[in-house]
């Protein structure tokens, strides 16, 4: 098991602390945002800080309003961009999810797209360029002085995966999950979709779509990553809630033509061809610059588990770019609940950063749930992995 240290204490005796970090240039600046929560996908108190030089001293930390919005006509979250350094070009991506509820004020719910009608959209940005809404389908763009469009509303509607990852030629990927206009349960029928910008273009463009299918996911495909391969192909792996035929698994698929096309979604497997379970439940890929290996950090359970749950062990292990698969003897533990703490316990919405300067590898996570009766009592905590030369 990695050693584990406490990084942000909890935000109070029935609210979690969350916490990311990024870097922001080409260089050691450091971004880090922190938020807090006492509910399901509903945040509050954002705020931010930067360190110039790799996290040895840090600015105050500011706080960030105007995210949440009630209008005429609705409410509107827009999420705080995700930021992307494509180092080799010293081009930075930015991208970000509008959330938007025609005719329900934002501030009376929760913020989960489950337990309201809502329509997410993705926008991004490169540099200077003006914000673009990502299209896989016909439809209108995003209009201020009518953001609750039903035209609008009803097409493109997609989040986005982990984040964009750059190729070594510089084209970009950033895989969405997608409800396509017409679909009668968006929440359960998300689709696959990666959309792609080569380096000399400023268009995005967009790959098919796969669907998991009822019979394999009760939710359809949720936060879906994308990795390039040593060989150039792309691997795109996504969580999935069981059904009464399908146990909890995670899913891949692969595009061999620069992300135009992707095969069917199949079930990810170790190395040796058996398999294992794993909740629904977000994972990361990050590529080590010491070895250049690929790794996947992932809860995996010895037993089927039901949805979500449960959240626990975590695991960080190499992929097999040959035979795209998990490397089972690479498994290395890096947390798991302990006898005497709550089942309800997650090890899950981590954050992973590689250190540009040690090239350790950085995992924060809140470990929700780990105080009895206190659920929402959750602190961060940061792991290090170092990598193998």
């Amino acid at each position: 098991m990695l050693p584990r240290e406490p990084y942000l204490p909890a935000a109070g005796e029935d609210v979690a602390q969350w916490h990311s970090v990024c870097y922001i240039d080409a260089g050691l600046t450091r971004l880090e945002r922190f938020q807090t929560s006492g509910a399901s996908d509903e945040y509050h108190e954002f705020e931010e800080r930067t360190s110039p030089d790799n996290g040895r001293t840090w600015t105050e930390r500011e706080s960030l309003s105007g995210i949440v919005r009630d209008l005429d006509g609705g409410g509107i979250v827009t999420y705080l961009p995700g930021i992307f350094i494509d180092r080799a070009r010293n081009r930075r991506y930015q991208l970000r999810m509008r959330r938007i509820w025609p005719g329900v004020p934002a501030y009376t719910h929760a913020w989960g797209s489950h337990r309201h009608p809502c329509n997410d959209h993705v926008f991004v940005w490169a540099g200077d360029e003006p914000e673009t809404l990502l299209r896989y389908e016909d439809g209108p763009d995003f209009d201020p002085e009518n953001p609750f469009d039903p035209e609008f509303c009803a097409t493109n509607r997609a989040y986005p995966g982990q984040g964009i990852t750059i190729a070594p030629d510089g084209t970009a990927y950033l895989p969405l999950v997608v409800h396509p206009a017409g679909q009668e349960s968006a929440h359960a029928d998300g689709g696959l979709v990666v959309m792609r910008r080569e380096p000399r273009s400023s268009a995005w463009q967009a790959s098919n779509i796969e669907f998991l299918g009822r019979q394999r996911s009760s939710r359809g495909v949720l936060e879906p990553e994308v990795a390039v391969l040593r060989d150039g192909r792309l691997l795109a792996v996504a969580r999935a809630s069981n059904t009464d035929t399908t146990a909890g698994r995670k899913w891949f698929s692969v595009s061999d033509d620069g992300g135009r096309r992707f095969s069917p979604l199949d079930e990810l497997r170790y190395d040796d061809g058996s398999r294992f379970y794993s909740p629904s439940s977000i994972h990361r890929f990050v590529r080590s610059e010491r070895n250049g290996k690929l790794y996947w950090l992932a809860n995996i359970t010895p037993e089927p588990p039901d949805g979500n749950s449960p959240r626990y062990p975590l695991y960080i292990a190499e992929i097999d770019e040959d035979r795209v698969a998990v490397r089972r003897e690479s498994l290395l533990l890096v947390d798991d609940r302990g006898p005497n703490e709550p089942e309800a316990l997650q090890l899950s919405n981590f954050n992973v950063l590689e250190d540009r300067e040690t090239l350790d590898i950085e995992v924060y996570l809140t470990r929700l749930g780990e105080v009895a009766d206190h659920f929402w009592q959750g602190a961060v905590y940061r792991y290090l992995f170092s990598p193998p030369a």
